[in-house]
């Protein structure tokens, strides 16, 4: 596959990505019932709940609490079916479209795992939906899945900058700091927990990256090893 064939196929799967992030707020009563940590959304409010109590809060009582279950389940899927292996393509695209040898090989298989253990995630959190409000021992298979994910995206993310910055010349270290700087406030925020840090550094990161491979894929001569 050459680079920009990667670049292409990292804007297509990236657009895809940002357009079921966007549909995640277009689904009818995804609205928290009561306090969520962190002042986050209902979902990664959910991600994040440490025990049965907080999951509790966070669904609230009926009719709430069955509208929330509903949209829940609604974002489970689209984030499973959806979501979860767009963004997986996006960002493995890209380090392949941008890094070579064994920096390629370790920055794929962080993306990947990170990628199945959102999987399991959905799957633990579907469980806990089941029976709310959920039993310790799954939030605590629900604590590992979540923390494992973020931080191989955050380092993934910053591994990604960082080969783009190597391939030399202005352009892609311009694009390349952007996407860095992106994942290392990432890595910072992911310490911050359950704080909006790093939700807000994803954002920013990911962004920069897919108006990369735009500009890649129509010129891709600047993104090529000096």
């Amino acid at each position: 596959m050459t680079s920009r064939t990667a670049w292409r196929l990292c804007v297509l799967a990236g657009l895809t990505a940002f357009y079921c992030s966007w549909r995640f707020g277009r689904i009818p009563g995804l609205v928290a019932c009561g306090p969520v940590p962190g002042a986050l959304g209902p979902i990664i409010g959910f991600e994040l709940a440490r025990t049965p109590a907080e999951v509790a809060a966070l669904f609230g009582a009926e009719p709430c609490r069955s509208t929330l279950v509903a949209a829940q389940g609604a974002g489970l899927r689209l984030d499973a079916l959806g979501f979860i292996p767009s963004y997986t393509a996006f960002l493995v695209f890209a380090a392949v479209a941008a890094s070579r040898g064994r920096f390629r090989m370790v920055t794929v298989a962080a993306l990947l795992v990170a990628g199945v253990s959102d999987e399991i995630e959905g799957l633990i959190m579907g469980g806990v939906m089941r029976a709310l409000p959920g039993t310790p021992a799954q939030l605590d298979q629900l604590y590992w899945a979540v923390h494992l994910k973020f931080g191989l995206l955050a380092l993934g993310t910053t591994l990604i900058g960082l080969a783009i910055v190597r391939l030399g010349g202005l352009v892609p270290l311009l694009f390349g700091a952007m996407v860095w700087i992106g994942g290392m406030a990432a890595i910072y925020g992911f310490g911050e927990l359950p704080g909006p840090v790093m939700m807000q550094a994803f954002a920013i990161a990911w962004f920069a990256l897919l108006a990369t491979a735009i500009v890649a894929s129509v010129r891709p001569a600047l993104f090529v090893k000096a």
